[in-house]
């Protein structure tokens, strides 16, 4: 047997019987709400948070943004502010906003399908895109690409990409003592609308945090720890969310309709705009990992994508990990922010498909494991001309490994793509030609219960 390929351990794992039962827990999670909202940081260029080149958590620095500047018409001149600012000791500053305060309405929301104004449920003044102008760009910062892979809706366009446009709705202000949202839905405004992009500006406040929940579930994004930096949120429109009271300074934040477009992201492994320790799935992969009912032992945990990709291709390998999407790329990621070793690799078909039920006793000793290859690539060919070929021997011919993989979902097979072409010769028939299948897989090394157990057991979702 060729040794394992890099990433994967050489042997086989016993699991008891608690795994199981905890894997398809973190595996319904996946499915019902790994990826409803996400979240991340620009740094301001020239702020305190760049003098290490590094953020907080130790990874490579994230990306620099330019100062935000907004422009707009006041009563006598034309105003501007730029943020980050100075409102203590500034009075120029100070005074800017003050005027942008006294130019903007009060925040409506919809109700029966009308726009309404009422305190006791919004506190927030406003300003529409067609008031004021801005050099701040959510393209150009790389969220609305990040968000694209993340929260994309598995709907996609007849040329088979798909992508999202982000529509600046407004610009809002909660100030303190009292300004606030409470918990609503965003309704969609047209078939393609299908999310909410907020973007909160550097501007000192404290409270406001923005909740947002998901069937059971709520992540919580806390703005109001940094001054110096662009902070943002995206979800989905059927996501419950509020903005609880702001209790000093300012909140200020740019809100965009986020929509379905044609396009392509290209971004899993290369993307440091989006924060995935943000991600409601990277809390329940740390759960899962402290919990020592689960792979004691250690093992391998795996993910059939659920998306296609053109793996069985030499092109389309080289395209991974990059072009993941979805869930897809949210596992992929948080699996790395949380330093676990995670290889994309084929998994061919399992054997036993090839075996009437009468047969399996050919098989009996590869029942439960896998078929793991060791790369992607274009598909691989044999030429058997023995009649005594065995659909064992295509098998064993296979550059791959075999592992014992808990799968968080099963995927029907006929997603995969060719891994074998090979000839199946029979006794009185012409030789015959046939394909055996592989998935794209995700598969992370799981260390045992003693080594992670150490593991820091924090993180944004709630």
């Amino acid at each position: 047997m060729s040794p394992s390929p890099p990433g994967l351990d050489a042997s086989t794992d016993e699991y008891d019987s608690s795994t199981g039962p905890i894997a398809d827990a973190l595996a319904k999670f996946i499915a019902e709400s790994c990826s409803y909202a996400c979240g991340g940081e620009n740094s301001i260029q020239g702020s305190e948070l760049n003098v290490t080149g590094q953020n907080q958590e130790g990874f490579k620095p994230k990306p620099l943004a330019s100062p935000v500047t907004i422009r707009w018409d006041a009563a006598t001149t034309n105003s501007k502010l730029v943020l980050p600012a100075d409102l203590g000791s500034n009075t120029a500053d100070a005074e800017a906003l003050a005027e942008l305060l006294r130019c903007a309405q009060p925040a409506t929301f919809g109700c029966n399908g009308m726009e309404a104004t009422d305190e006791r449920y919004r506190k927030a003044l406003e300003m529409k895109p067609s008031a004021f102008s801005t050099n701040f760009c959510p393209y150009t910062a790389g969220i609305v690409d990040a968000i694209a892979q993340a929260l994309l809706p598995n709907a996609t366009s007849p040329n088979g990409h798909h992508g999202v446009r982000a529509e600046l709705s407004k610009l809002h202000v909660y100030t303190s003592p009292s300004g606030m949202f409470k918990a609503h839905f965003d309704t969609p405004q047209s078939a393609s609308h299908f999310g909410t992009l907020v973007v909160c500006l550097p501007c000192v406040h404290e409270g406001g945090q923005l909740i947002v929940r998901h069937r059971g579930h709520s992540t919580t994004f806390d703005w109001s720890k940094s001054s110096n930096s662009l902070q943002w949120a995206a979800f989905y429109t059927d996501c419950e969310h509020e903005v609880l009271e702001v209790t000093s300074g300012h909140r200020l934040v740019f809100t965009y309709k986020l929509c379905v477009s044609r396009g392509l992201g290209d971004l899993a492994g290369n993307c440091d705009v989006i924060n995935f320790q943000q991600l409601p799935l990277y809390q329940k992969v740390k759960e899962t990992l402290v919990n020592s009912e689960f792979m004691p032992k250690g093992g391998h945990l795996g993910w059939k994508c659920s998306h296609a990709y053109a793996h069985g291709t030499n092109a389309g390998a080289a395209a991974l990990p990059t072009v993941l999407k979805g869930s897809d790329m949210a596992i992929y990621e948080v699996f790395r922010s949380l330093d676990l070793p995670v290889c994309i690799r084929p998994v061919l078909q399992d054997i036993s498909n090839f075996y009437s039920a009468g047969d399996l006793g050919e098989v009996e000793d590869l029942q439960g494991l896998d078929h793991v290859g060791h790369d992607f690539g274009d598909p691989y060919t044999m030429d058997r001309y023995s009649n005594e070929t065995t659909m064992r021997d295509y098998y064993d011919q296979y550059p791959h490994s075999l592992h014992k993989v808990t799968w968080l979902q099963n995927r029907a097979e006929a997603e995969g793509n060719v891994e074998i072409a090979y000839v199946a010769p029979y006794a009185d028939l012409a030789s015959e030609a046939g394909v055996i299948y592989s998935y794209c897989a995700l598969i992370c090394r799981i260390s045992p219960y003693e080594e992670r157990v150490n593991l820091d057991h924090t993180g944004t979702t709630e």
